[in-house]
């Protein structure tokens, strides 16, 4: 599902002929954070180009540390243990100061309001906004706010990148910031449902009054070098202003500006 953002487990490996343990297991986590729906085992041993034997002992010694998990299907997941060790780790790095100029240069282009964010925890954090030039804004969020997966154009483009048990999770427990039932008789799950499709078939999504009454949006997955895609390039305006039309012509800029931005992070 996310062939436009592989990248080849065997760049971990060291091109000498000696592979420690430790190069092992980065590679055996780095495929398994690839494939959100679990993996077999003969998959890691392929991705990884590690004797399938040698493959079973780590999972072994990964699942008693809680970094790696198994499911009743027998494939293996990352494990909630990594979660609580990655409460601990630094600043991912990311370069915001190259990164704005990107984000200010689709702003200047379309005239609208533009943020990134990226994944945290059950919703989507909002790392910065750059402003375009046309006079009404629909800044219903602050840099700095975290909003549910499903009350944003970009947590619904990252909550497409999630496994299905994590996906259906929050669809189950969706939460909007306006009363759920301003929407009227419109089946809201099938509605978030299309726009979670439309991100897995093509990388972004985009439409008016979806998550939020009188305001359009879209959004494009940031590519990872390293893992499934974890930040969202946004647009945001009035409805009126961004229209379904206006939509599907802004959409190769959003995508090629949020490819751009992915060389400047891991």
């Amino acid at each position: 599902m996310w062939d436009f953002f592989s990248v080849r487990i065997v760049d971990f490996m060291p091109t000498d002929a000696s592979v420690t343990v430790i190069t092992r297991t980065a590679a055996i986590l780095a495929a398994l954070a690839r494939e959100p729906e679990g993996a077999r085992l003969l998959d890691l041993a392929t991705a990884t180009g590690i004797a399938r034997p040698s493959v079973h002992r780590l999972l072994h010694d990964l699942i008693a540390v809680g970094y790696v998990s198994q499911g009743d299907d027998r494939k293996y997941h990352l494990g909630s243990g990594l979660f609580m060790l990655g409460l601990n780790a630094p600043n991912p790095g990311w370069d915001l100061t190259a990164i704005r100029p990107i984000a200010q240069r689709l702003a200047d282009e379309t005239g609208d309001t533009v943020y990134l964010s990226v994944r945290q925890f059950d919703g989507v954090h909002y790392l910065l906004r750059a402003e375009g030039s046309y006079p009404i804004r629909a800044q219903v969020v602050d840099v700095g706010d975290t909003k549910p997966y499903t009350s944003s154009y970009s947590g619904l483009a990252l909550l497409a990148t999630l496994s299905t048990r994590e996906r259906e999770n929050a669809l189950r427990k969706r939460s909007f910031d306006v009363p759920e039932g301003w929407l009227g008789d419109t089946d809201v799950e099938q509605l978030l449902r299309n726009t979670i499709e439309n991100v897995q078939t093509s990388g972004w999504c985009g439409g008016a009054s979806i998550v939020y009454p009188g305001v359009a949006g879209m959004a494009a997955l940031v590519p990872s070098h390293t893992q499934r895609p974890y930040m969202a390039l946004s647009i945001s305006a009035i409805d009126t202003r961004l229209t379904d039309d206006r939509i599907a012509d802004l959409a190769p800029q959003l995508v090629a500006h949020a490819h751009e931005i992915s060389a400047h992070i891991p």
